[in-house]
């Protein structure tokens, strides 16, 4: 009897704790909980360009320069950038005063570590091509940089390179000899400062008070990463979660929670692009007409109502149409799976006795929509002959395959930085392979990299037409098949006010988020 009394006492503490346990899921006054849908591999700022990485990056740092409502290069910790005529000197000034999460004050020898750092060799980063990339003579772009006094930075180039502003947008600055802890235990100047993170759960951010442009609207920020799409659906439902941005709902569960009481939904044009990348040092995929045939035989529209339920439009270029360069006269590869098979038939991949044309292997996430998109992919080309198997990885194996060129095909979504001609320099210039880049595909066409090294030192009207002539050769030699660009999704419950969404869904707007009860 004694001890059936402690049995019930047991389960009577151990309901009592879970009931507190719940109560404590919902967010106090002043304190914002997020959903993100992948983990974050690393804090930091100068290395990775996932996109799970770079909200964390948009919360706790800040770079030399940010973009304006026009995807352009304006001042962040600069207070103002001068240009040299032959674009080969920038000077920034810095903001002074302006304080890191340790306290100590942000000065010209940080700006100055941050990049030489990132740009040494040995140090693996998508980030550094850009500075890194060599000439014919062996030359980096950028030759070095100085600080010669404490609000001065000076970065001197081997070449014309106009586009530096823009390039400085996705490096957080960090403090001096602080590298080897940023991994993990990140310190910058932003919005946000980091407290904890439990891998593949939770990452805890208190408001950085001292923030030059104001203190946040929340005082704690919880980031939880769930992966599971029906798990996120009730996290925001019960409550536990106030906000999601861009968290890669289904769209049938987007539709569903604009339906539920005490959620807000909103859906807007988004800038972000889903594509299909191709390997063109595969066997099969370096024949273009095996390519063409491809982006022939992908139904978007049908996906776009079907599995995307109208949550993105068409896409046919890497930048967005609102960009100023979008170039409209491109090749466009409407669903005609007639045309695919007579291309198919053309490069020799004639379909035999029932036996497929030839057999695809494509990578995407293990996110749930991203694998139905891969599925109908695959019903698709299967109409033309084309065998595709789908192999869902977790995020860092598929990050680390697409690195290493190990896919034939993958699926995937540029995150905000199609919104600035300098993605062609990154993804598209033979020397942009990864760990220089992202020309993920092994693209080399020289004269592609020829228009875009020209493009460096071009005034803006000639560069309007070389932009306008690349996108119509990367339309024609299709190293990545153009799918859309998804809508910038927003669910958050009724206490959270003040969301202002960027285009790319870009977080750094949650700072100006309020929270209330």
């Amino acid at each position: 009897m004694l001890a059936v009394i402690r049995l019930c006492l047991v389960s009577i503490t151990a309901i009592s704790l879970l009931g507190s346990l719940a109560c404590r899921t919902q967010s106090k006054p002043g304190e914002l909980t997020m959903l993100i849908e992948k983990r974050i591999t690393t804090f930091d700022p100068r290395v990775s360009s996932d996109s799970a990485n770079e909200r964390m990056r948009q919360l706790i740092f800040n770079a030399l320069t940010r973009k304006n409502d026009q995807f352009e290069a304006v001042p962040d910790l600069a207070e103002s950038i001068d240009a040299a005529p032959d674009y080969q000197t920038f000077t920034f000034r810095l903001r002074s005063g302006i304080k890191f999460h340790n306290g100590r004050t942000l000065s010209a020898r940080d700006v100055k570590y941050t990049f030489e750092t990132m740009m040494a060799k040995g140090f693996a980063s998508d980030k550094k091509g850009d500075f890194t990339r060599e000439d014919a003579a062996g030359k980096p772009l950028v030759a070095f940089i100085e600080a010669p006094d404490a609000l001065t930075v000076i970065f001197r180039c081997n070449r014309p390179f106009p586009g530096l502003p823009n390039a400085i947008i996705p490096v957080g600055i960090i403090p001096e000899g602080t590298g080897e802890q940023q991994a993990k235990s990140p310190i910058g100047t932003g919005p946000f400062r980091f407290v904890s993170a439990t891998e593949a759960q939770e990452v805890v951010l208190d408001a950085n008070l001292d923030y030059f442009e104001g203190k946040p609207g929340v005082n704690l920020l919880r980031v939880r990463i769930v992966e599971d799409n029906s798990t996120r659906e009730s996290e925001l439902r019960k409550g536990s979660v106030d906000l999601a941005i861009n968290a890669d709902f289904e769209p049938v569960t987007v539709e569903s929670l604009q339906k539920a009481p005490g959620l807000k939904v909103v859906i807007t044009d988004g800038t972000n692009l889903a594509h299909l990348g191709l390997n063109l040092l595969d066997p099969i995929l370096k024949d273009v007409r095996v390519r063409q045939a491809l982006a022939y035989g992908i139904d978007r529209e049908t996906i776009i109502r079907d599995i995307m339920r109208g949550q993105a439009q068409p896409a046919k270029n890497l930048l967005p149409v609102s960009q100023a360069f979008f170039e409209p006269d491109v090749t466009v590869y409407k669903y005609d799976p007639e045309r695919a098979k007579q291309l198919l038939d053309e490069a020799g991949r004639r379909q035999q006795g029932g036996e497929p044309r030839l057999k695809l292997t494509i990578k995407t996430s293990t996110i749930s929509i991203s694998r139905k998109v891969a599925e109908v992919m695959q019903e698709q080309l299967r109409r033309i002959g084309v065998e595709l198997e789908v192999q869902p990885l977790e995020s860092g194996k598929l990050t680390q395959d697409l690195t290493e060129g190990n896919f034939q095909l993958y699926y995937r979504i540029f995150v905000g930085g199609n919104q600035s001609t300098d993605m062609f320099q990154f993804v598209y210039h033979s020397k942009a392979v990864p760990k220089n880049g992202q020309n993920r595909s092994r693209y080399n066409n020289p004269e592609v990299d020829r228009l875009l090294e020209e493009s460096l030192t071009a005034t803006r009207e000639r560069q309007r037409q070389i932009f306008s002539q690349v996108q119509k050769i990367l339309a024609r030699d299709l190293p990545q098949i153009y799918l859309w660009y998804p809508a910038t999704i927003a669910v958050y419950r009724d206490r959270v006010n003040g969301l202002q969404l960027n285009p790319s869904g870009d977080w750094s707007v949650v700072r100006l988020v309020k929270a209330g009860q």
